[in-house]
């Protein structure tokens, strides 16, 4: 227990215990991407609750990668500056913080941003490849977005390189079909990933923390997407990056992602209590840099095993939905309030709480 409570160095930032708050879509945020008072609240009171590390949920880096209406943006500074006051609370309460930044790819809808949806490549009816020219400037519009919170007092970034969205598209060879220099080989592949992290450290410095959440496993049977042995190789070709969030799981083949229909329980991927956290043994040893791990992590002593097995921070999604207290409440040897039913995030047409 006393671990959990012991700080840990993630880049240039000290987080005060090795919890953080893995980003969850709260559907929080109003048509033009500015994040609603009770959304700012529930912040707060995170921080208030120990958090150590808080990660809002993903902001789309412009309006044509957008994933739904509720979606919070950071595309203009007065999105950026609806967050400061929040960002000062929780720097206040000893809570560091990182914002997620997205591309939503080829996961977006014409009725949210007017536009096809566009990716490494067309995989559905109505999408279509992204050009060179939109890679490079999707590729400024992520270094753009990073500045913004910089400016802002955020302590970093985490791009959102999982689930099938724009960067963790390009990452699966399931998804990108390219022949050109950003598909085919892994190290085209990741090109795009590279090119994003090279672009913010040059424009937010080598004290701008700089993470990702990213998968371990697609979790697509019988389709070539991304396994352990794939991230261990993409961990060790980006030694700027200063944490790797490891999660799983594809659009498509979703087993704690949104469902607006019903929660999908597959048998070759059963819902155990931390899935990934086997993947960690695997790349532990391909990185210095920090490691945390999500997905289905409820009690204290997988917690303890996730950090015996080289994990350094222990990423809480769902049970923030549920108690945004829970660090306090764990330290304080509570039981955990969520119980992984997943009821929370299948309603995401509605604001994001626990139905419990």
């Amino acid at each position: 227990m006393d671990k959990l409570f012991s700080p840990v160095k993630v880049g240039s930032i000290t987080i005060k215990n090795r919890f953080m708050r893995s980003p969850c879509f709260m559907n929080g945020c109003d048509v033009d991407g500015l994040p609603k008072p009770w959304l700012l609240k529930y912040y707060k009171d995170m921080a208030d609750g120990q958090m150590g590390l808080i990660i809002p949920e993903y902001l789309y880096v412009q309006r044509s990668g957008r994933a739904c209406e509720g979606q919070g943006g950071m595309e203009n500074d007065k999105q950026a500056e609806a967050w400061k006051s929040t960002v000062d609370y929780m720097h206040k309460r000893g809570t560091k913080t990182l914002f997620q930044i997205a591309d939503a790819g080829l996961t977006t809808e014409f009725r949210f941003t007017g536009e096809r949806p566009r990716g490494p490549s067309p995989l559905q009816p109505g999408s279509r490849a992204m050009t060179l020219m939109e890679i490079s400037e999707v590729i400024d519009k992520y270094r753009q977005c990073a500045k913004r919170l910089q400016q802002v007092g955020v302590d970093g970034i985490e791009l959102h390189g999982a689930h099938g969205y724009l960067i963790s598209s390009f990452l699966s060879p399931m998804t990108n079909h390219r022949e050109d220099q950003y598909g085919g080989s892994p190290e085209n592949r990741r090109r795009i990933l590279v090119e994003i992290v090279d672009a913010i450290r040059k424009e937010c410095g080598k004290d701008f923390v700089i993470g990702i959440k990213i998968n371990g496993d697609d979790c697509k049977a019988g389709n070539p997407g991304i396994m352990p042995n794939d991230l261990a190789a993409t961990m060790a070709a980006i030694p700027d990056m200063d944490l790797w969030e490891v999660s799983c799981g594809f659009q498509e083949a979703s087993t704690t992602i949104r469902s607006t229909n019903r929660i999908m329980r597959r048998k070759d991927f059963p819902l155990k209590e931390g899935y990934n956290v086997p993947i960690i043994t695997i790349v532990r040893k391909t990185t210095k840099a920090a490691i945390g791990v999500v997905g289905g992590i409820r009690k204290t002593e997988t917690m303890i095993k996730a950090l015996e097995e080289g994990a350094d921070l222990i990423s809480l999604g769902r049970p923030t939905i549920a108690d945004t207290h829970v660090v306090q409440h764990i330290r304080e040897g509570k039981k955990m309030k969520c119980i992984s039913c997943g009821q929370c995030i299948m309603k995401g047409e509605q604001q994001v709480k626990c139905w419990i």
